[in-house]
């Protein structure tokens, strides 16, 4: 007589948390997406976003598990330079210098009368949320650090230490993390069926945690 294992909360979570993840990057990143049908009458940029809200549950939820498979650390990404937005006297020194704005701001530097935006040195690095079930599988998830210290501990606090940097391609942009659902798998595992699995799954572990 077989005996059948139930699975952990935190695993079945995972499972379908990384479905969850590939759809919203194929909805992010594939030209398909438009024409793929859905019950919800949305654009593929919004339909990834709300699986990105989702997601953002779904590992609030595996952090808050306190589970010793979890742990979370930083990736972090480049500096973010400051946006310079030239006042109209270096807009006309740039064109007497035959420079287009951006060339002219990023040489100069630009006077006291131009507007300046600064991103916060964070914008491009990532909180990478780890869970190592150890046969039972391991997964990895990513969400940026302006989302998630809303609820995450801080940046390279003692719960959120640095543990390497976002990787890059020979021309040194950073390269995507997520890959896309296949299309077997988006036949296997429909968008509407892994919502409805990943909700069912944040439950399941929030029962546990209280």
């Amino acid at each position: 007589m077989s005996t059948v294992i139930e699975e952990p909360p935190i695993v079945g979570l995972c499972r379908w948390l990384k479905l969850l993840d590939e759809w919203a990057t194929f909805y992010e990143t594939d030209p398909k997406s438009e024409r793929t049908p859905s019950r919800e009458d949305l654009s593929a940029f919004d339909r990834a976003q709300s699986l990105y809200l989702l997601k953002e549950r779904a590992i609030q939820t595996l952090y808050l598990s306190e589970s010793p498979s979890v742990s979370l650390g930083i990736l972090e990404g480049p500096t973010p330079k400051t946006r310079i937005w030239l006042c109209e006297n270096c807009r006309n020194q740039a064109r007497r210098g035959n420079l287009s704005p951006a060339e002219y701001a990023e040489l100069s530097g630009g006077c006291a009368k131009c507007q300046r935006e600064g991103l916060e040195n964070d914008y491009y690095s990532l909180y990478v949320l780890n869970v190592d079930y150890g046969a039972l599988g391991h997964w990895q998830f990513h969400t940026p650090v302006p989302i998630g210290q809303s609820y995450f501990p801080a940046p390279r606090s003692e719960a959120a230490p640095v543990v390497g940097r976002r990787p890059v391609d020979r021309q040194g942009k950073m390269t995507r993390l997520g890959q896309p659902i296949s299309a077997a798998n988006r036949r296997q595992y429909p968008e509407h069926s892994v919502v409805w699995h990943v909700w069912d799954a944040i439950k399941t572990l929030k029962a546990e945690i209280v």
